[in-house]
Formats: structure tokens, C-alpha cells, sequence
């Protein structure tokens, strides 16, 4: 039985983001900076996944970041279940192989940064290089968006990359 990995990534800068808009405590435009702090709230089936922005005189603002639905009978923990995602935030071929995964699915929710493919993937994946990548990609074992495609493809919010792991390297 095939087996199928799927993983969503948030790909952001190396850095806190910040934006500036109004402040209504301040009475002022200020820059708002990320406190790196997450909260949930749920609405009705719905569950809303927050940033906490906070301006320079500590008053904060609530960013929507992800909206999604409940699951009935399950717990919603949005904290372990990203924990879970992010064990496979740079991972092995060999690890998820020896796990008994056949593909993984990559979805980008969200891209802050301009990157490649294949300069992406060799980055995330520890035991490929890049040329390792390429040649895969010539080969059509990954592919973005069910479609095979260059090497120096730029990827976008909203893509999905699919690792062939079948004869891979």
C-alpha cells in the first residue's frame, strides 16, 4: 500500500515581520512587530489561527493567519499538530523511506521569500544535493503542481511540490 506524506509550509525571511497601521490606543499610525506568540479562537465549526502584533508601547493587534474547520469528536490543537509538521521541516529521503512513505506532498500556504526549486529543495532536503535535485526533476520524480517543470522554476504561495520517492536518486 502506497503511502503519502503531506506536508504545509510556511516559508517566511530570517527575520520578525512588521507592518504599520493604525494604533487605536496610540491614537497613531505605529509599527506593529511579531511577538512570535500564536492564538487560537473558535467560531462555531470554525477555528481561527492568530499572530500577535504588538506596537511600541505594548499595545497588541490580532493578524489572521489560518483559517480551518473542526473536526467533530477530534481535538483541534493547532500547536501539536504544527509540532508534528515540523519534525519534517528539513527531512531525509532516507528517513521518510525507512518510515514507509512512497511521496510527499509539499504545500506552500504561504511564501515571503522569492526561491527556486531546485535551490529550495536542496536546502530542505539534508541528504540531496542540488544537483541530485535537478536530476530528479529532469527525470520527473518532483513536480510542481502535477505538472513537470525547469529546475529554476520560482515557486509561489499556493503551489504544491510532489516528490516521486520511487527510484529517486
Amino acid at each position: 500500500m502506497e503511502k503519502k506524506l503531506n506536508l504545509n509550509w510556511y516559508i517566511y525571511k530570517n527575520e520578525t515581520d512588521h507592518e504599520i497601521r493604525y494604533c487605536h490606543n496610540c491614537g497613531t499610525k505605529v509599527e506593529f512587530k511579531d511577538s512570535l506568540k500564536r492564538r487560537q479562537n473558535a467560531n462555531g465549526k470554525n477555528i481561527f489561527y492568530y499572530a500577535i502584533y504588538k506596537c511600541p508601547n505594548g499595545h497588541t493587534w490580532n493578524k489572521k493567519i489560518d483559517t480551518f474547520k473542526t473536526t467533530a469528536g477530534l481535538k483541534n490543537n493547532y500547536k501539536e499538530n504544527n509540532e508534528k509538521e515540523n519534525i519534517y521541516e528539513n527531512f531525509s529521503i532516507a528517513q521518510v523511506l525507512q518510515d514507509g512513505i512512497d511521496e510527499v506532498q509539499i504545500f506552500l500556504k504561504e511564501m515571503c521569500t522569492k526561491e527556486r526549486l531546485d535551490k529550495f529543495l536542496a536546502e530542505k532536503i539534508v541528504d540531496f544535493t542540488r544537483g541530485q535535485v535537478v536530476k530528479a526533476i529532469e527525470k520527473g520524480k518532483i513536480k510542481v503542481n502535477g505538472c513537470m517543470v525547469k529546475a529554476n522554476v520560482r515557486l509561489r504561495v499556493n503551489d504544491i511540490i510532489s516528490l516521486e520517492l520511487n527510484d529517486i536518486k
